[in-house]
């Protein structure tokens, strides 16, 4: 299989696995304090993924090269997802997607800069109408969201940043390493968050939890490991797909139906991933040089 194409199968994926682990947090965040879920997720996460790794013998793939930049991403990482889960308890699952889909564009532009890979005029036009069909599709009420909206306005440029810097560590980092450090400053953070209002979970719950923690932990497996394969600029729009999966779940779970503006913006989001799937197919990859045995994306 192409490599880029194997990137766009990774990354569905990987919002395939965030999907899952999202909607059961958005259902446990009904009840449960935001500090506790988030403390009780990531611990799950990290649970899953150590089992994982000394299951698998991949324990020796946690060594790290770049240490300063693998705190600096994980601190990062600890703040994004903290106004992330604020996004997710207060706006529905499709404007949350609406909003992390703006980071393809972001990217686009980005790439140029820091990875040297740079966008045709196609990859450009499919880009900017998967963007026009992301503003289509949700258009969040926002009269009484105060600082909860801004949680949700920065998740594109904070996703972004997020790709990018996985990609650049990709060259000397393997996949595990980057997406097991990464929740340790965040466990620490919620575990002090509001520990007077956390309540006491049944065993029912808290198995909710673990599955919501490894959906988010596979998700990131599978997001790392799709752009370290794939061209970030020909993978990256495929993320506009999240919104359609996120709308499918909002009308089963929680009512929200679109109305045809809503269907016209996915029409806009499937041509803007069929253009980019085309680019894909017939553009050479720009692929990491050293592929290692630990990698996700190898068998």
């Amino acid at each position: 299989m192409h490599p880029n194409l194997r990137a766009i199968l990774y990354l569905q994926l990987c919002l395939m696995f965030f999907l899952v682990g999202d909607s059961v947090a958005k259902r446990l965040l009904e009840t449960i304090p935001l500090g506790q879920m988030i403390c009780l997720r990531t611990a799950a996460s990290l649970l899953v993924l150590t089992a994982f790794i000394l299951a698998t013998g991949r324990l020796r793939t946690l060594r790290v090269s770049k240490p300063v930049h693998q705190l600096l991403r994980s601190l990062f990482f600890t703040v994004i997802s903290l106004g992330y889960y604020v996004a997710i308890k207060h706006f529905p699952i499709s404007a949350v997607s609406a909003a992390t889909a703006g980071a393809p564009i972001l990217i686009s532009a980005i790439s140029p800069l820091i990875l040297k890979e740079r966008a045709n005029a196609i990859q450009w036009l499919a880009t900017i109408t998967g963007f026009i069909g992301v503003c289509l599709v949700l258009k969040p009420d926002v009269s009484n969201s105060g600082w909860h909206y801004l949680a949700l306005t920065v998740l594109p440029l904070a996703f972004a940043v997020m790709i990018l810097w996985s990609r650049y560590l990709s060259r000397t980092e393997s996949d595990w390493s980057m997406n097991y450090y990464i929740y340790i400053p965040l466990l620490l953070a919620a575990f002090f968050w509001q520990q007077e209002a956390w309540i006491a979970l049944d065993n029912k719950t808290l198995l909710m939890v673990l599955v919501s923690g490894s959906g988010g932990a596979f998700g990131f497996i599978m997001m790392v490991a799709a752009y370290r394969v794939g061209k970030p600029v020909i993978v990256a729009p495929f993320q506009y797909t999240a919104i359609i999966m996120a709308l499918g779940v909002d009308m089963i779970f929680w009512q929200f139906y679109p109305n045809l503006g809503l269907w016209i913006g996915i029409g806009l989001i499937l041509l803007c991933a069929g253009i980019q799937g085309w680019q894909a197919r017939i553009e050479e990859p720009a692929i990491t040089p050293h592929l290692r045995p630990e990698d996700t994306h190898t068998p």
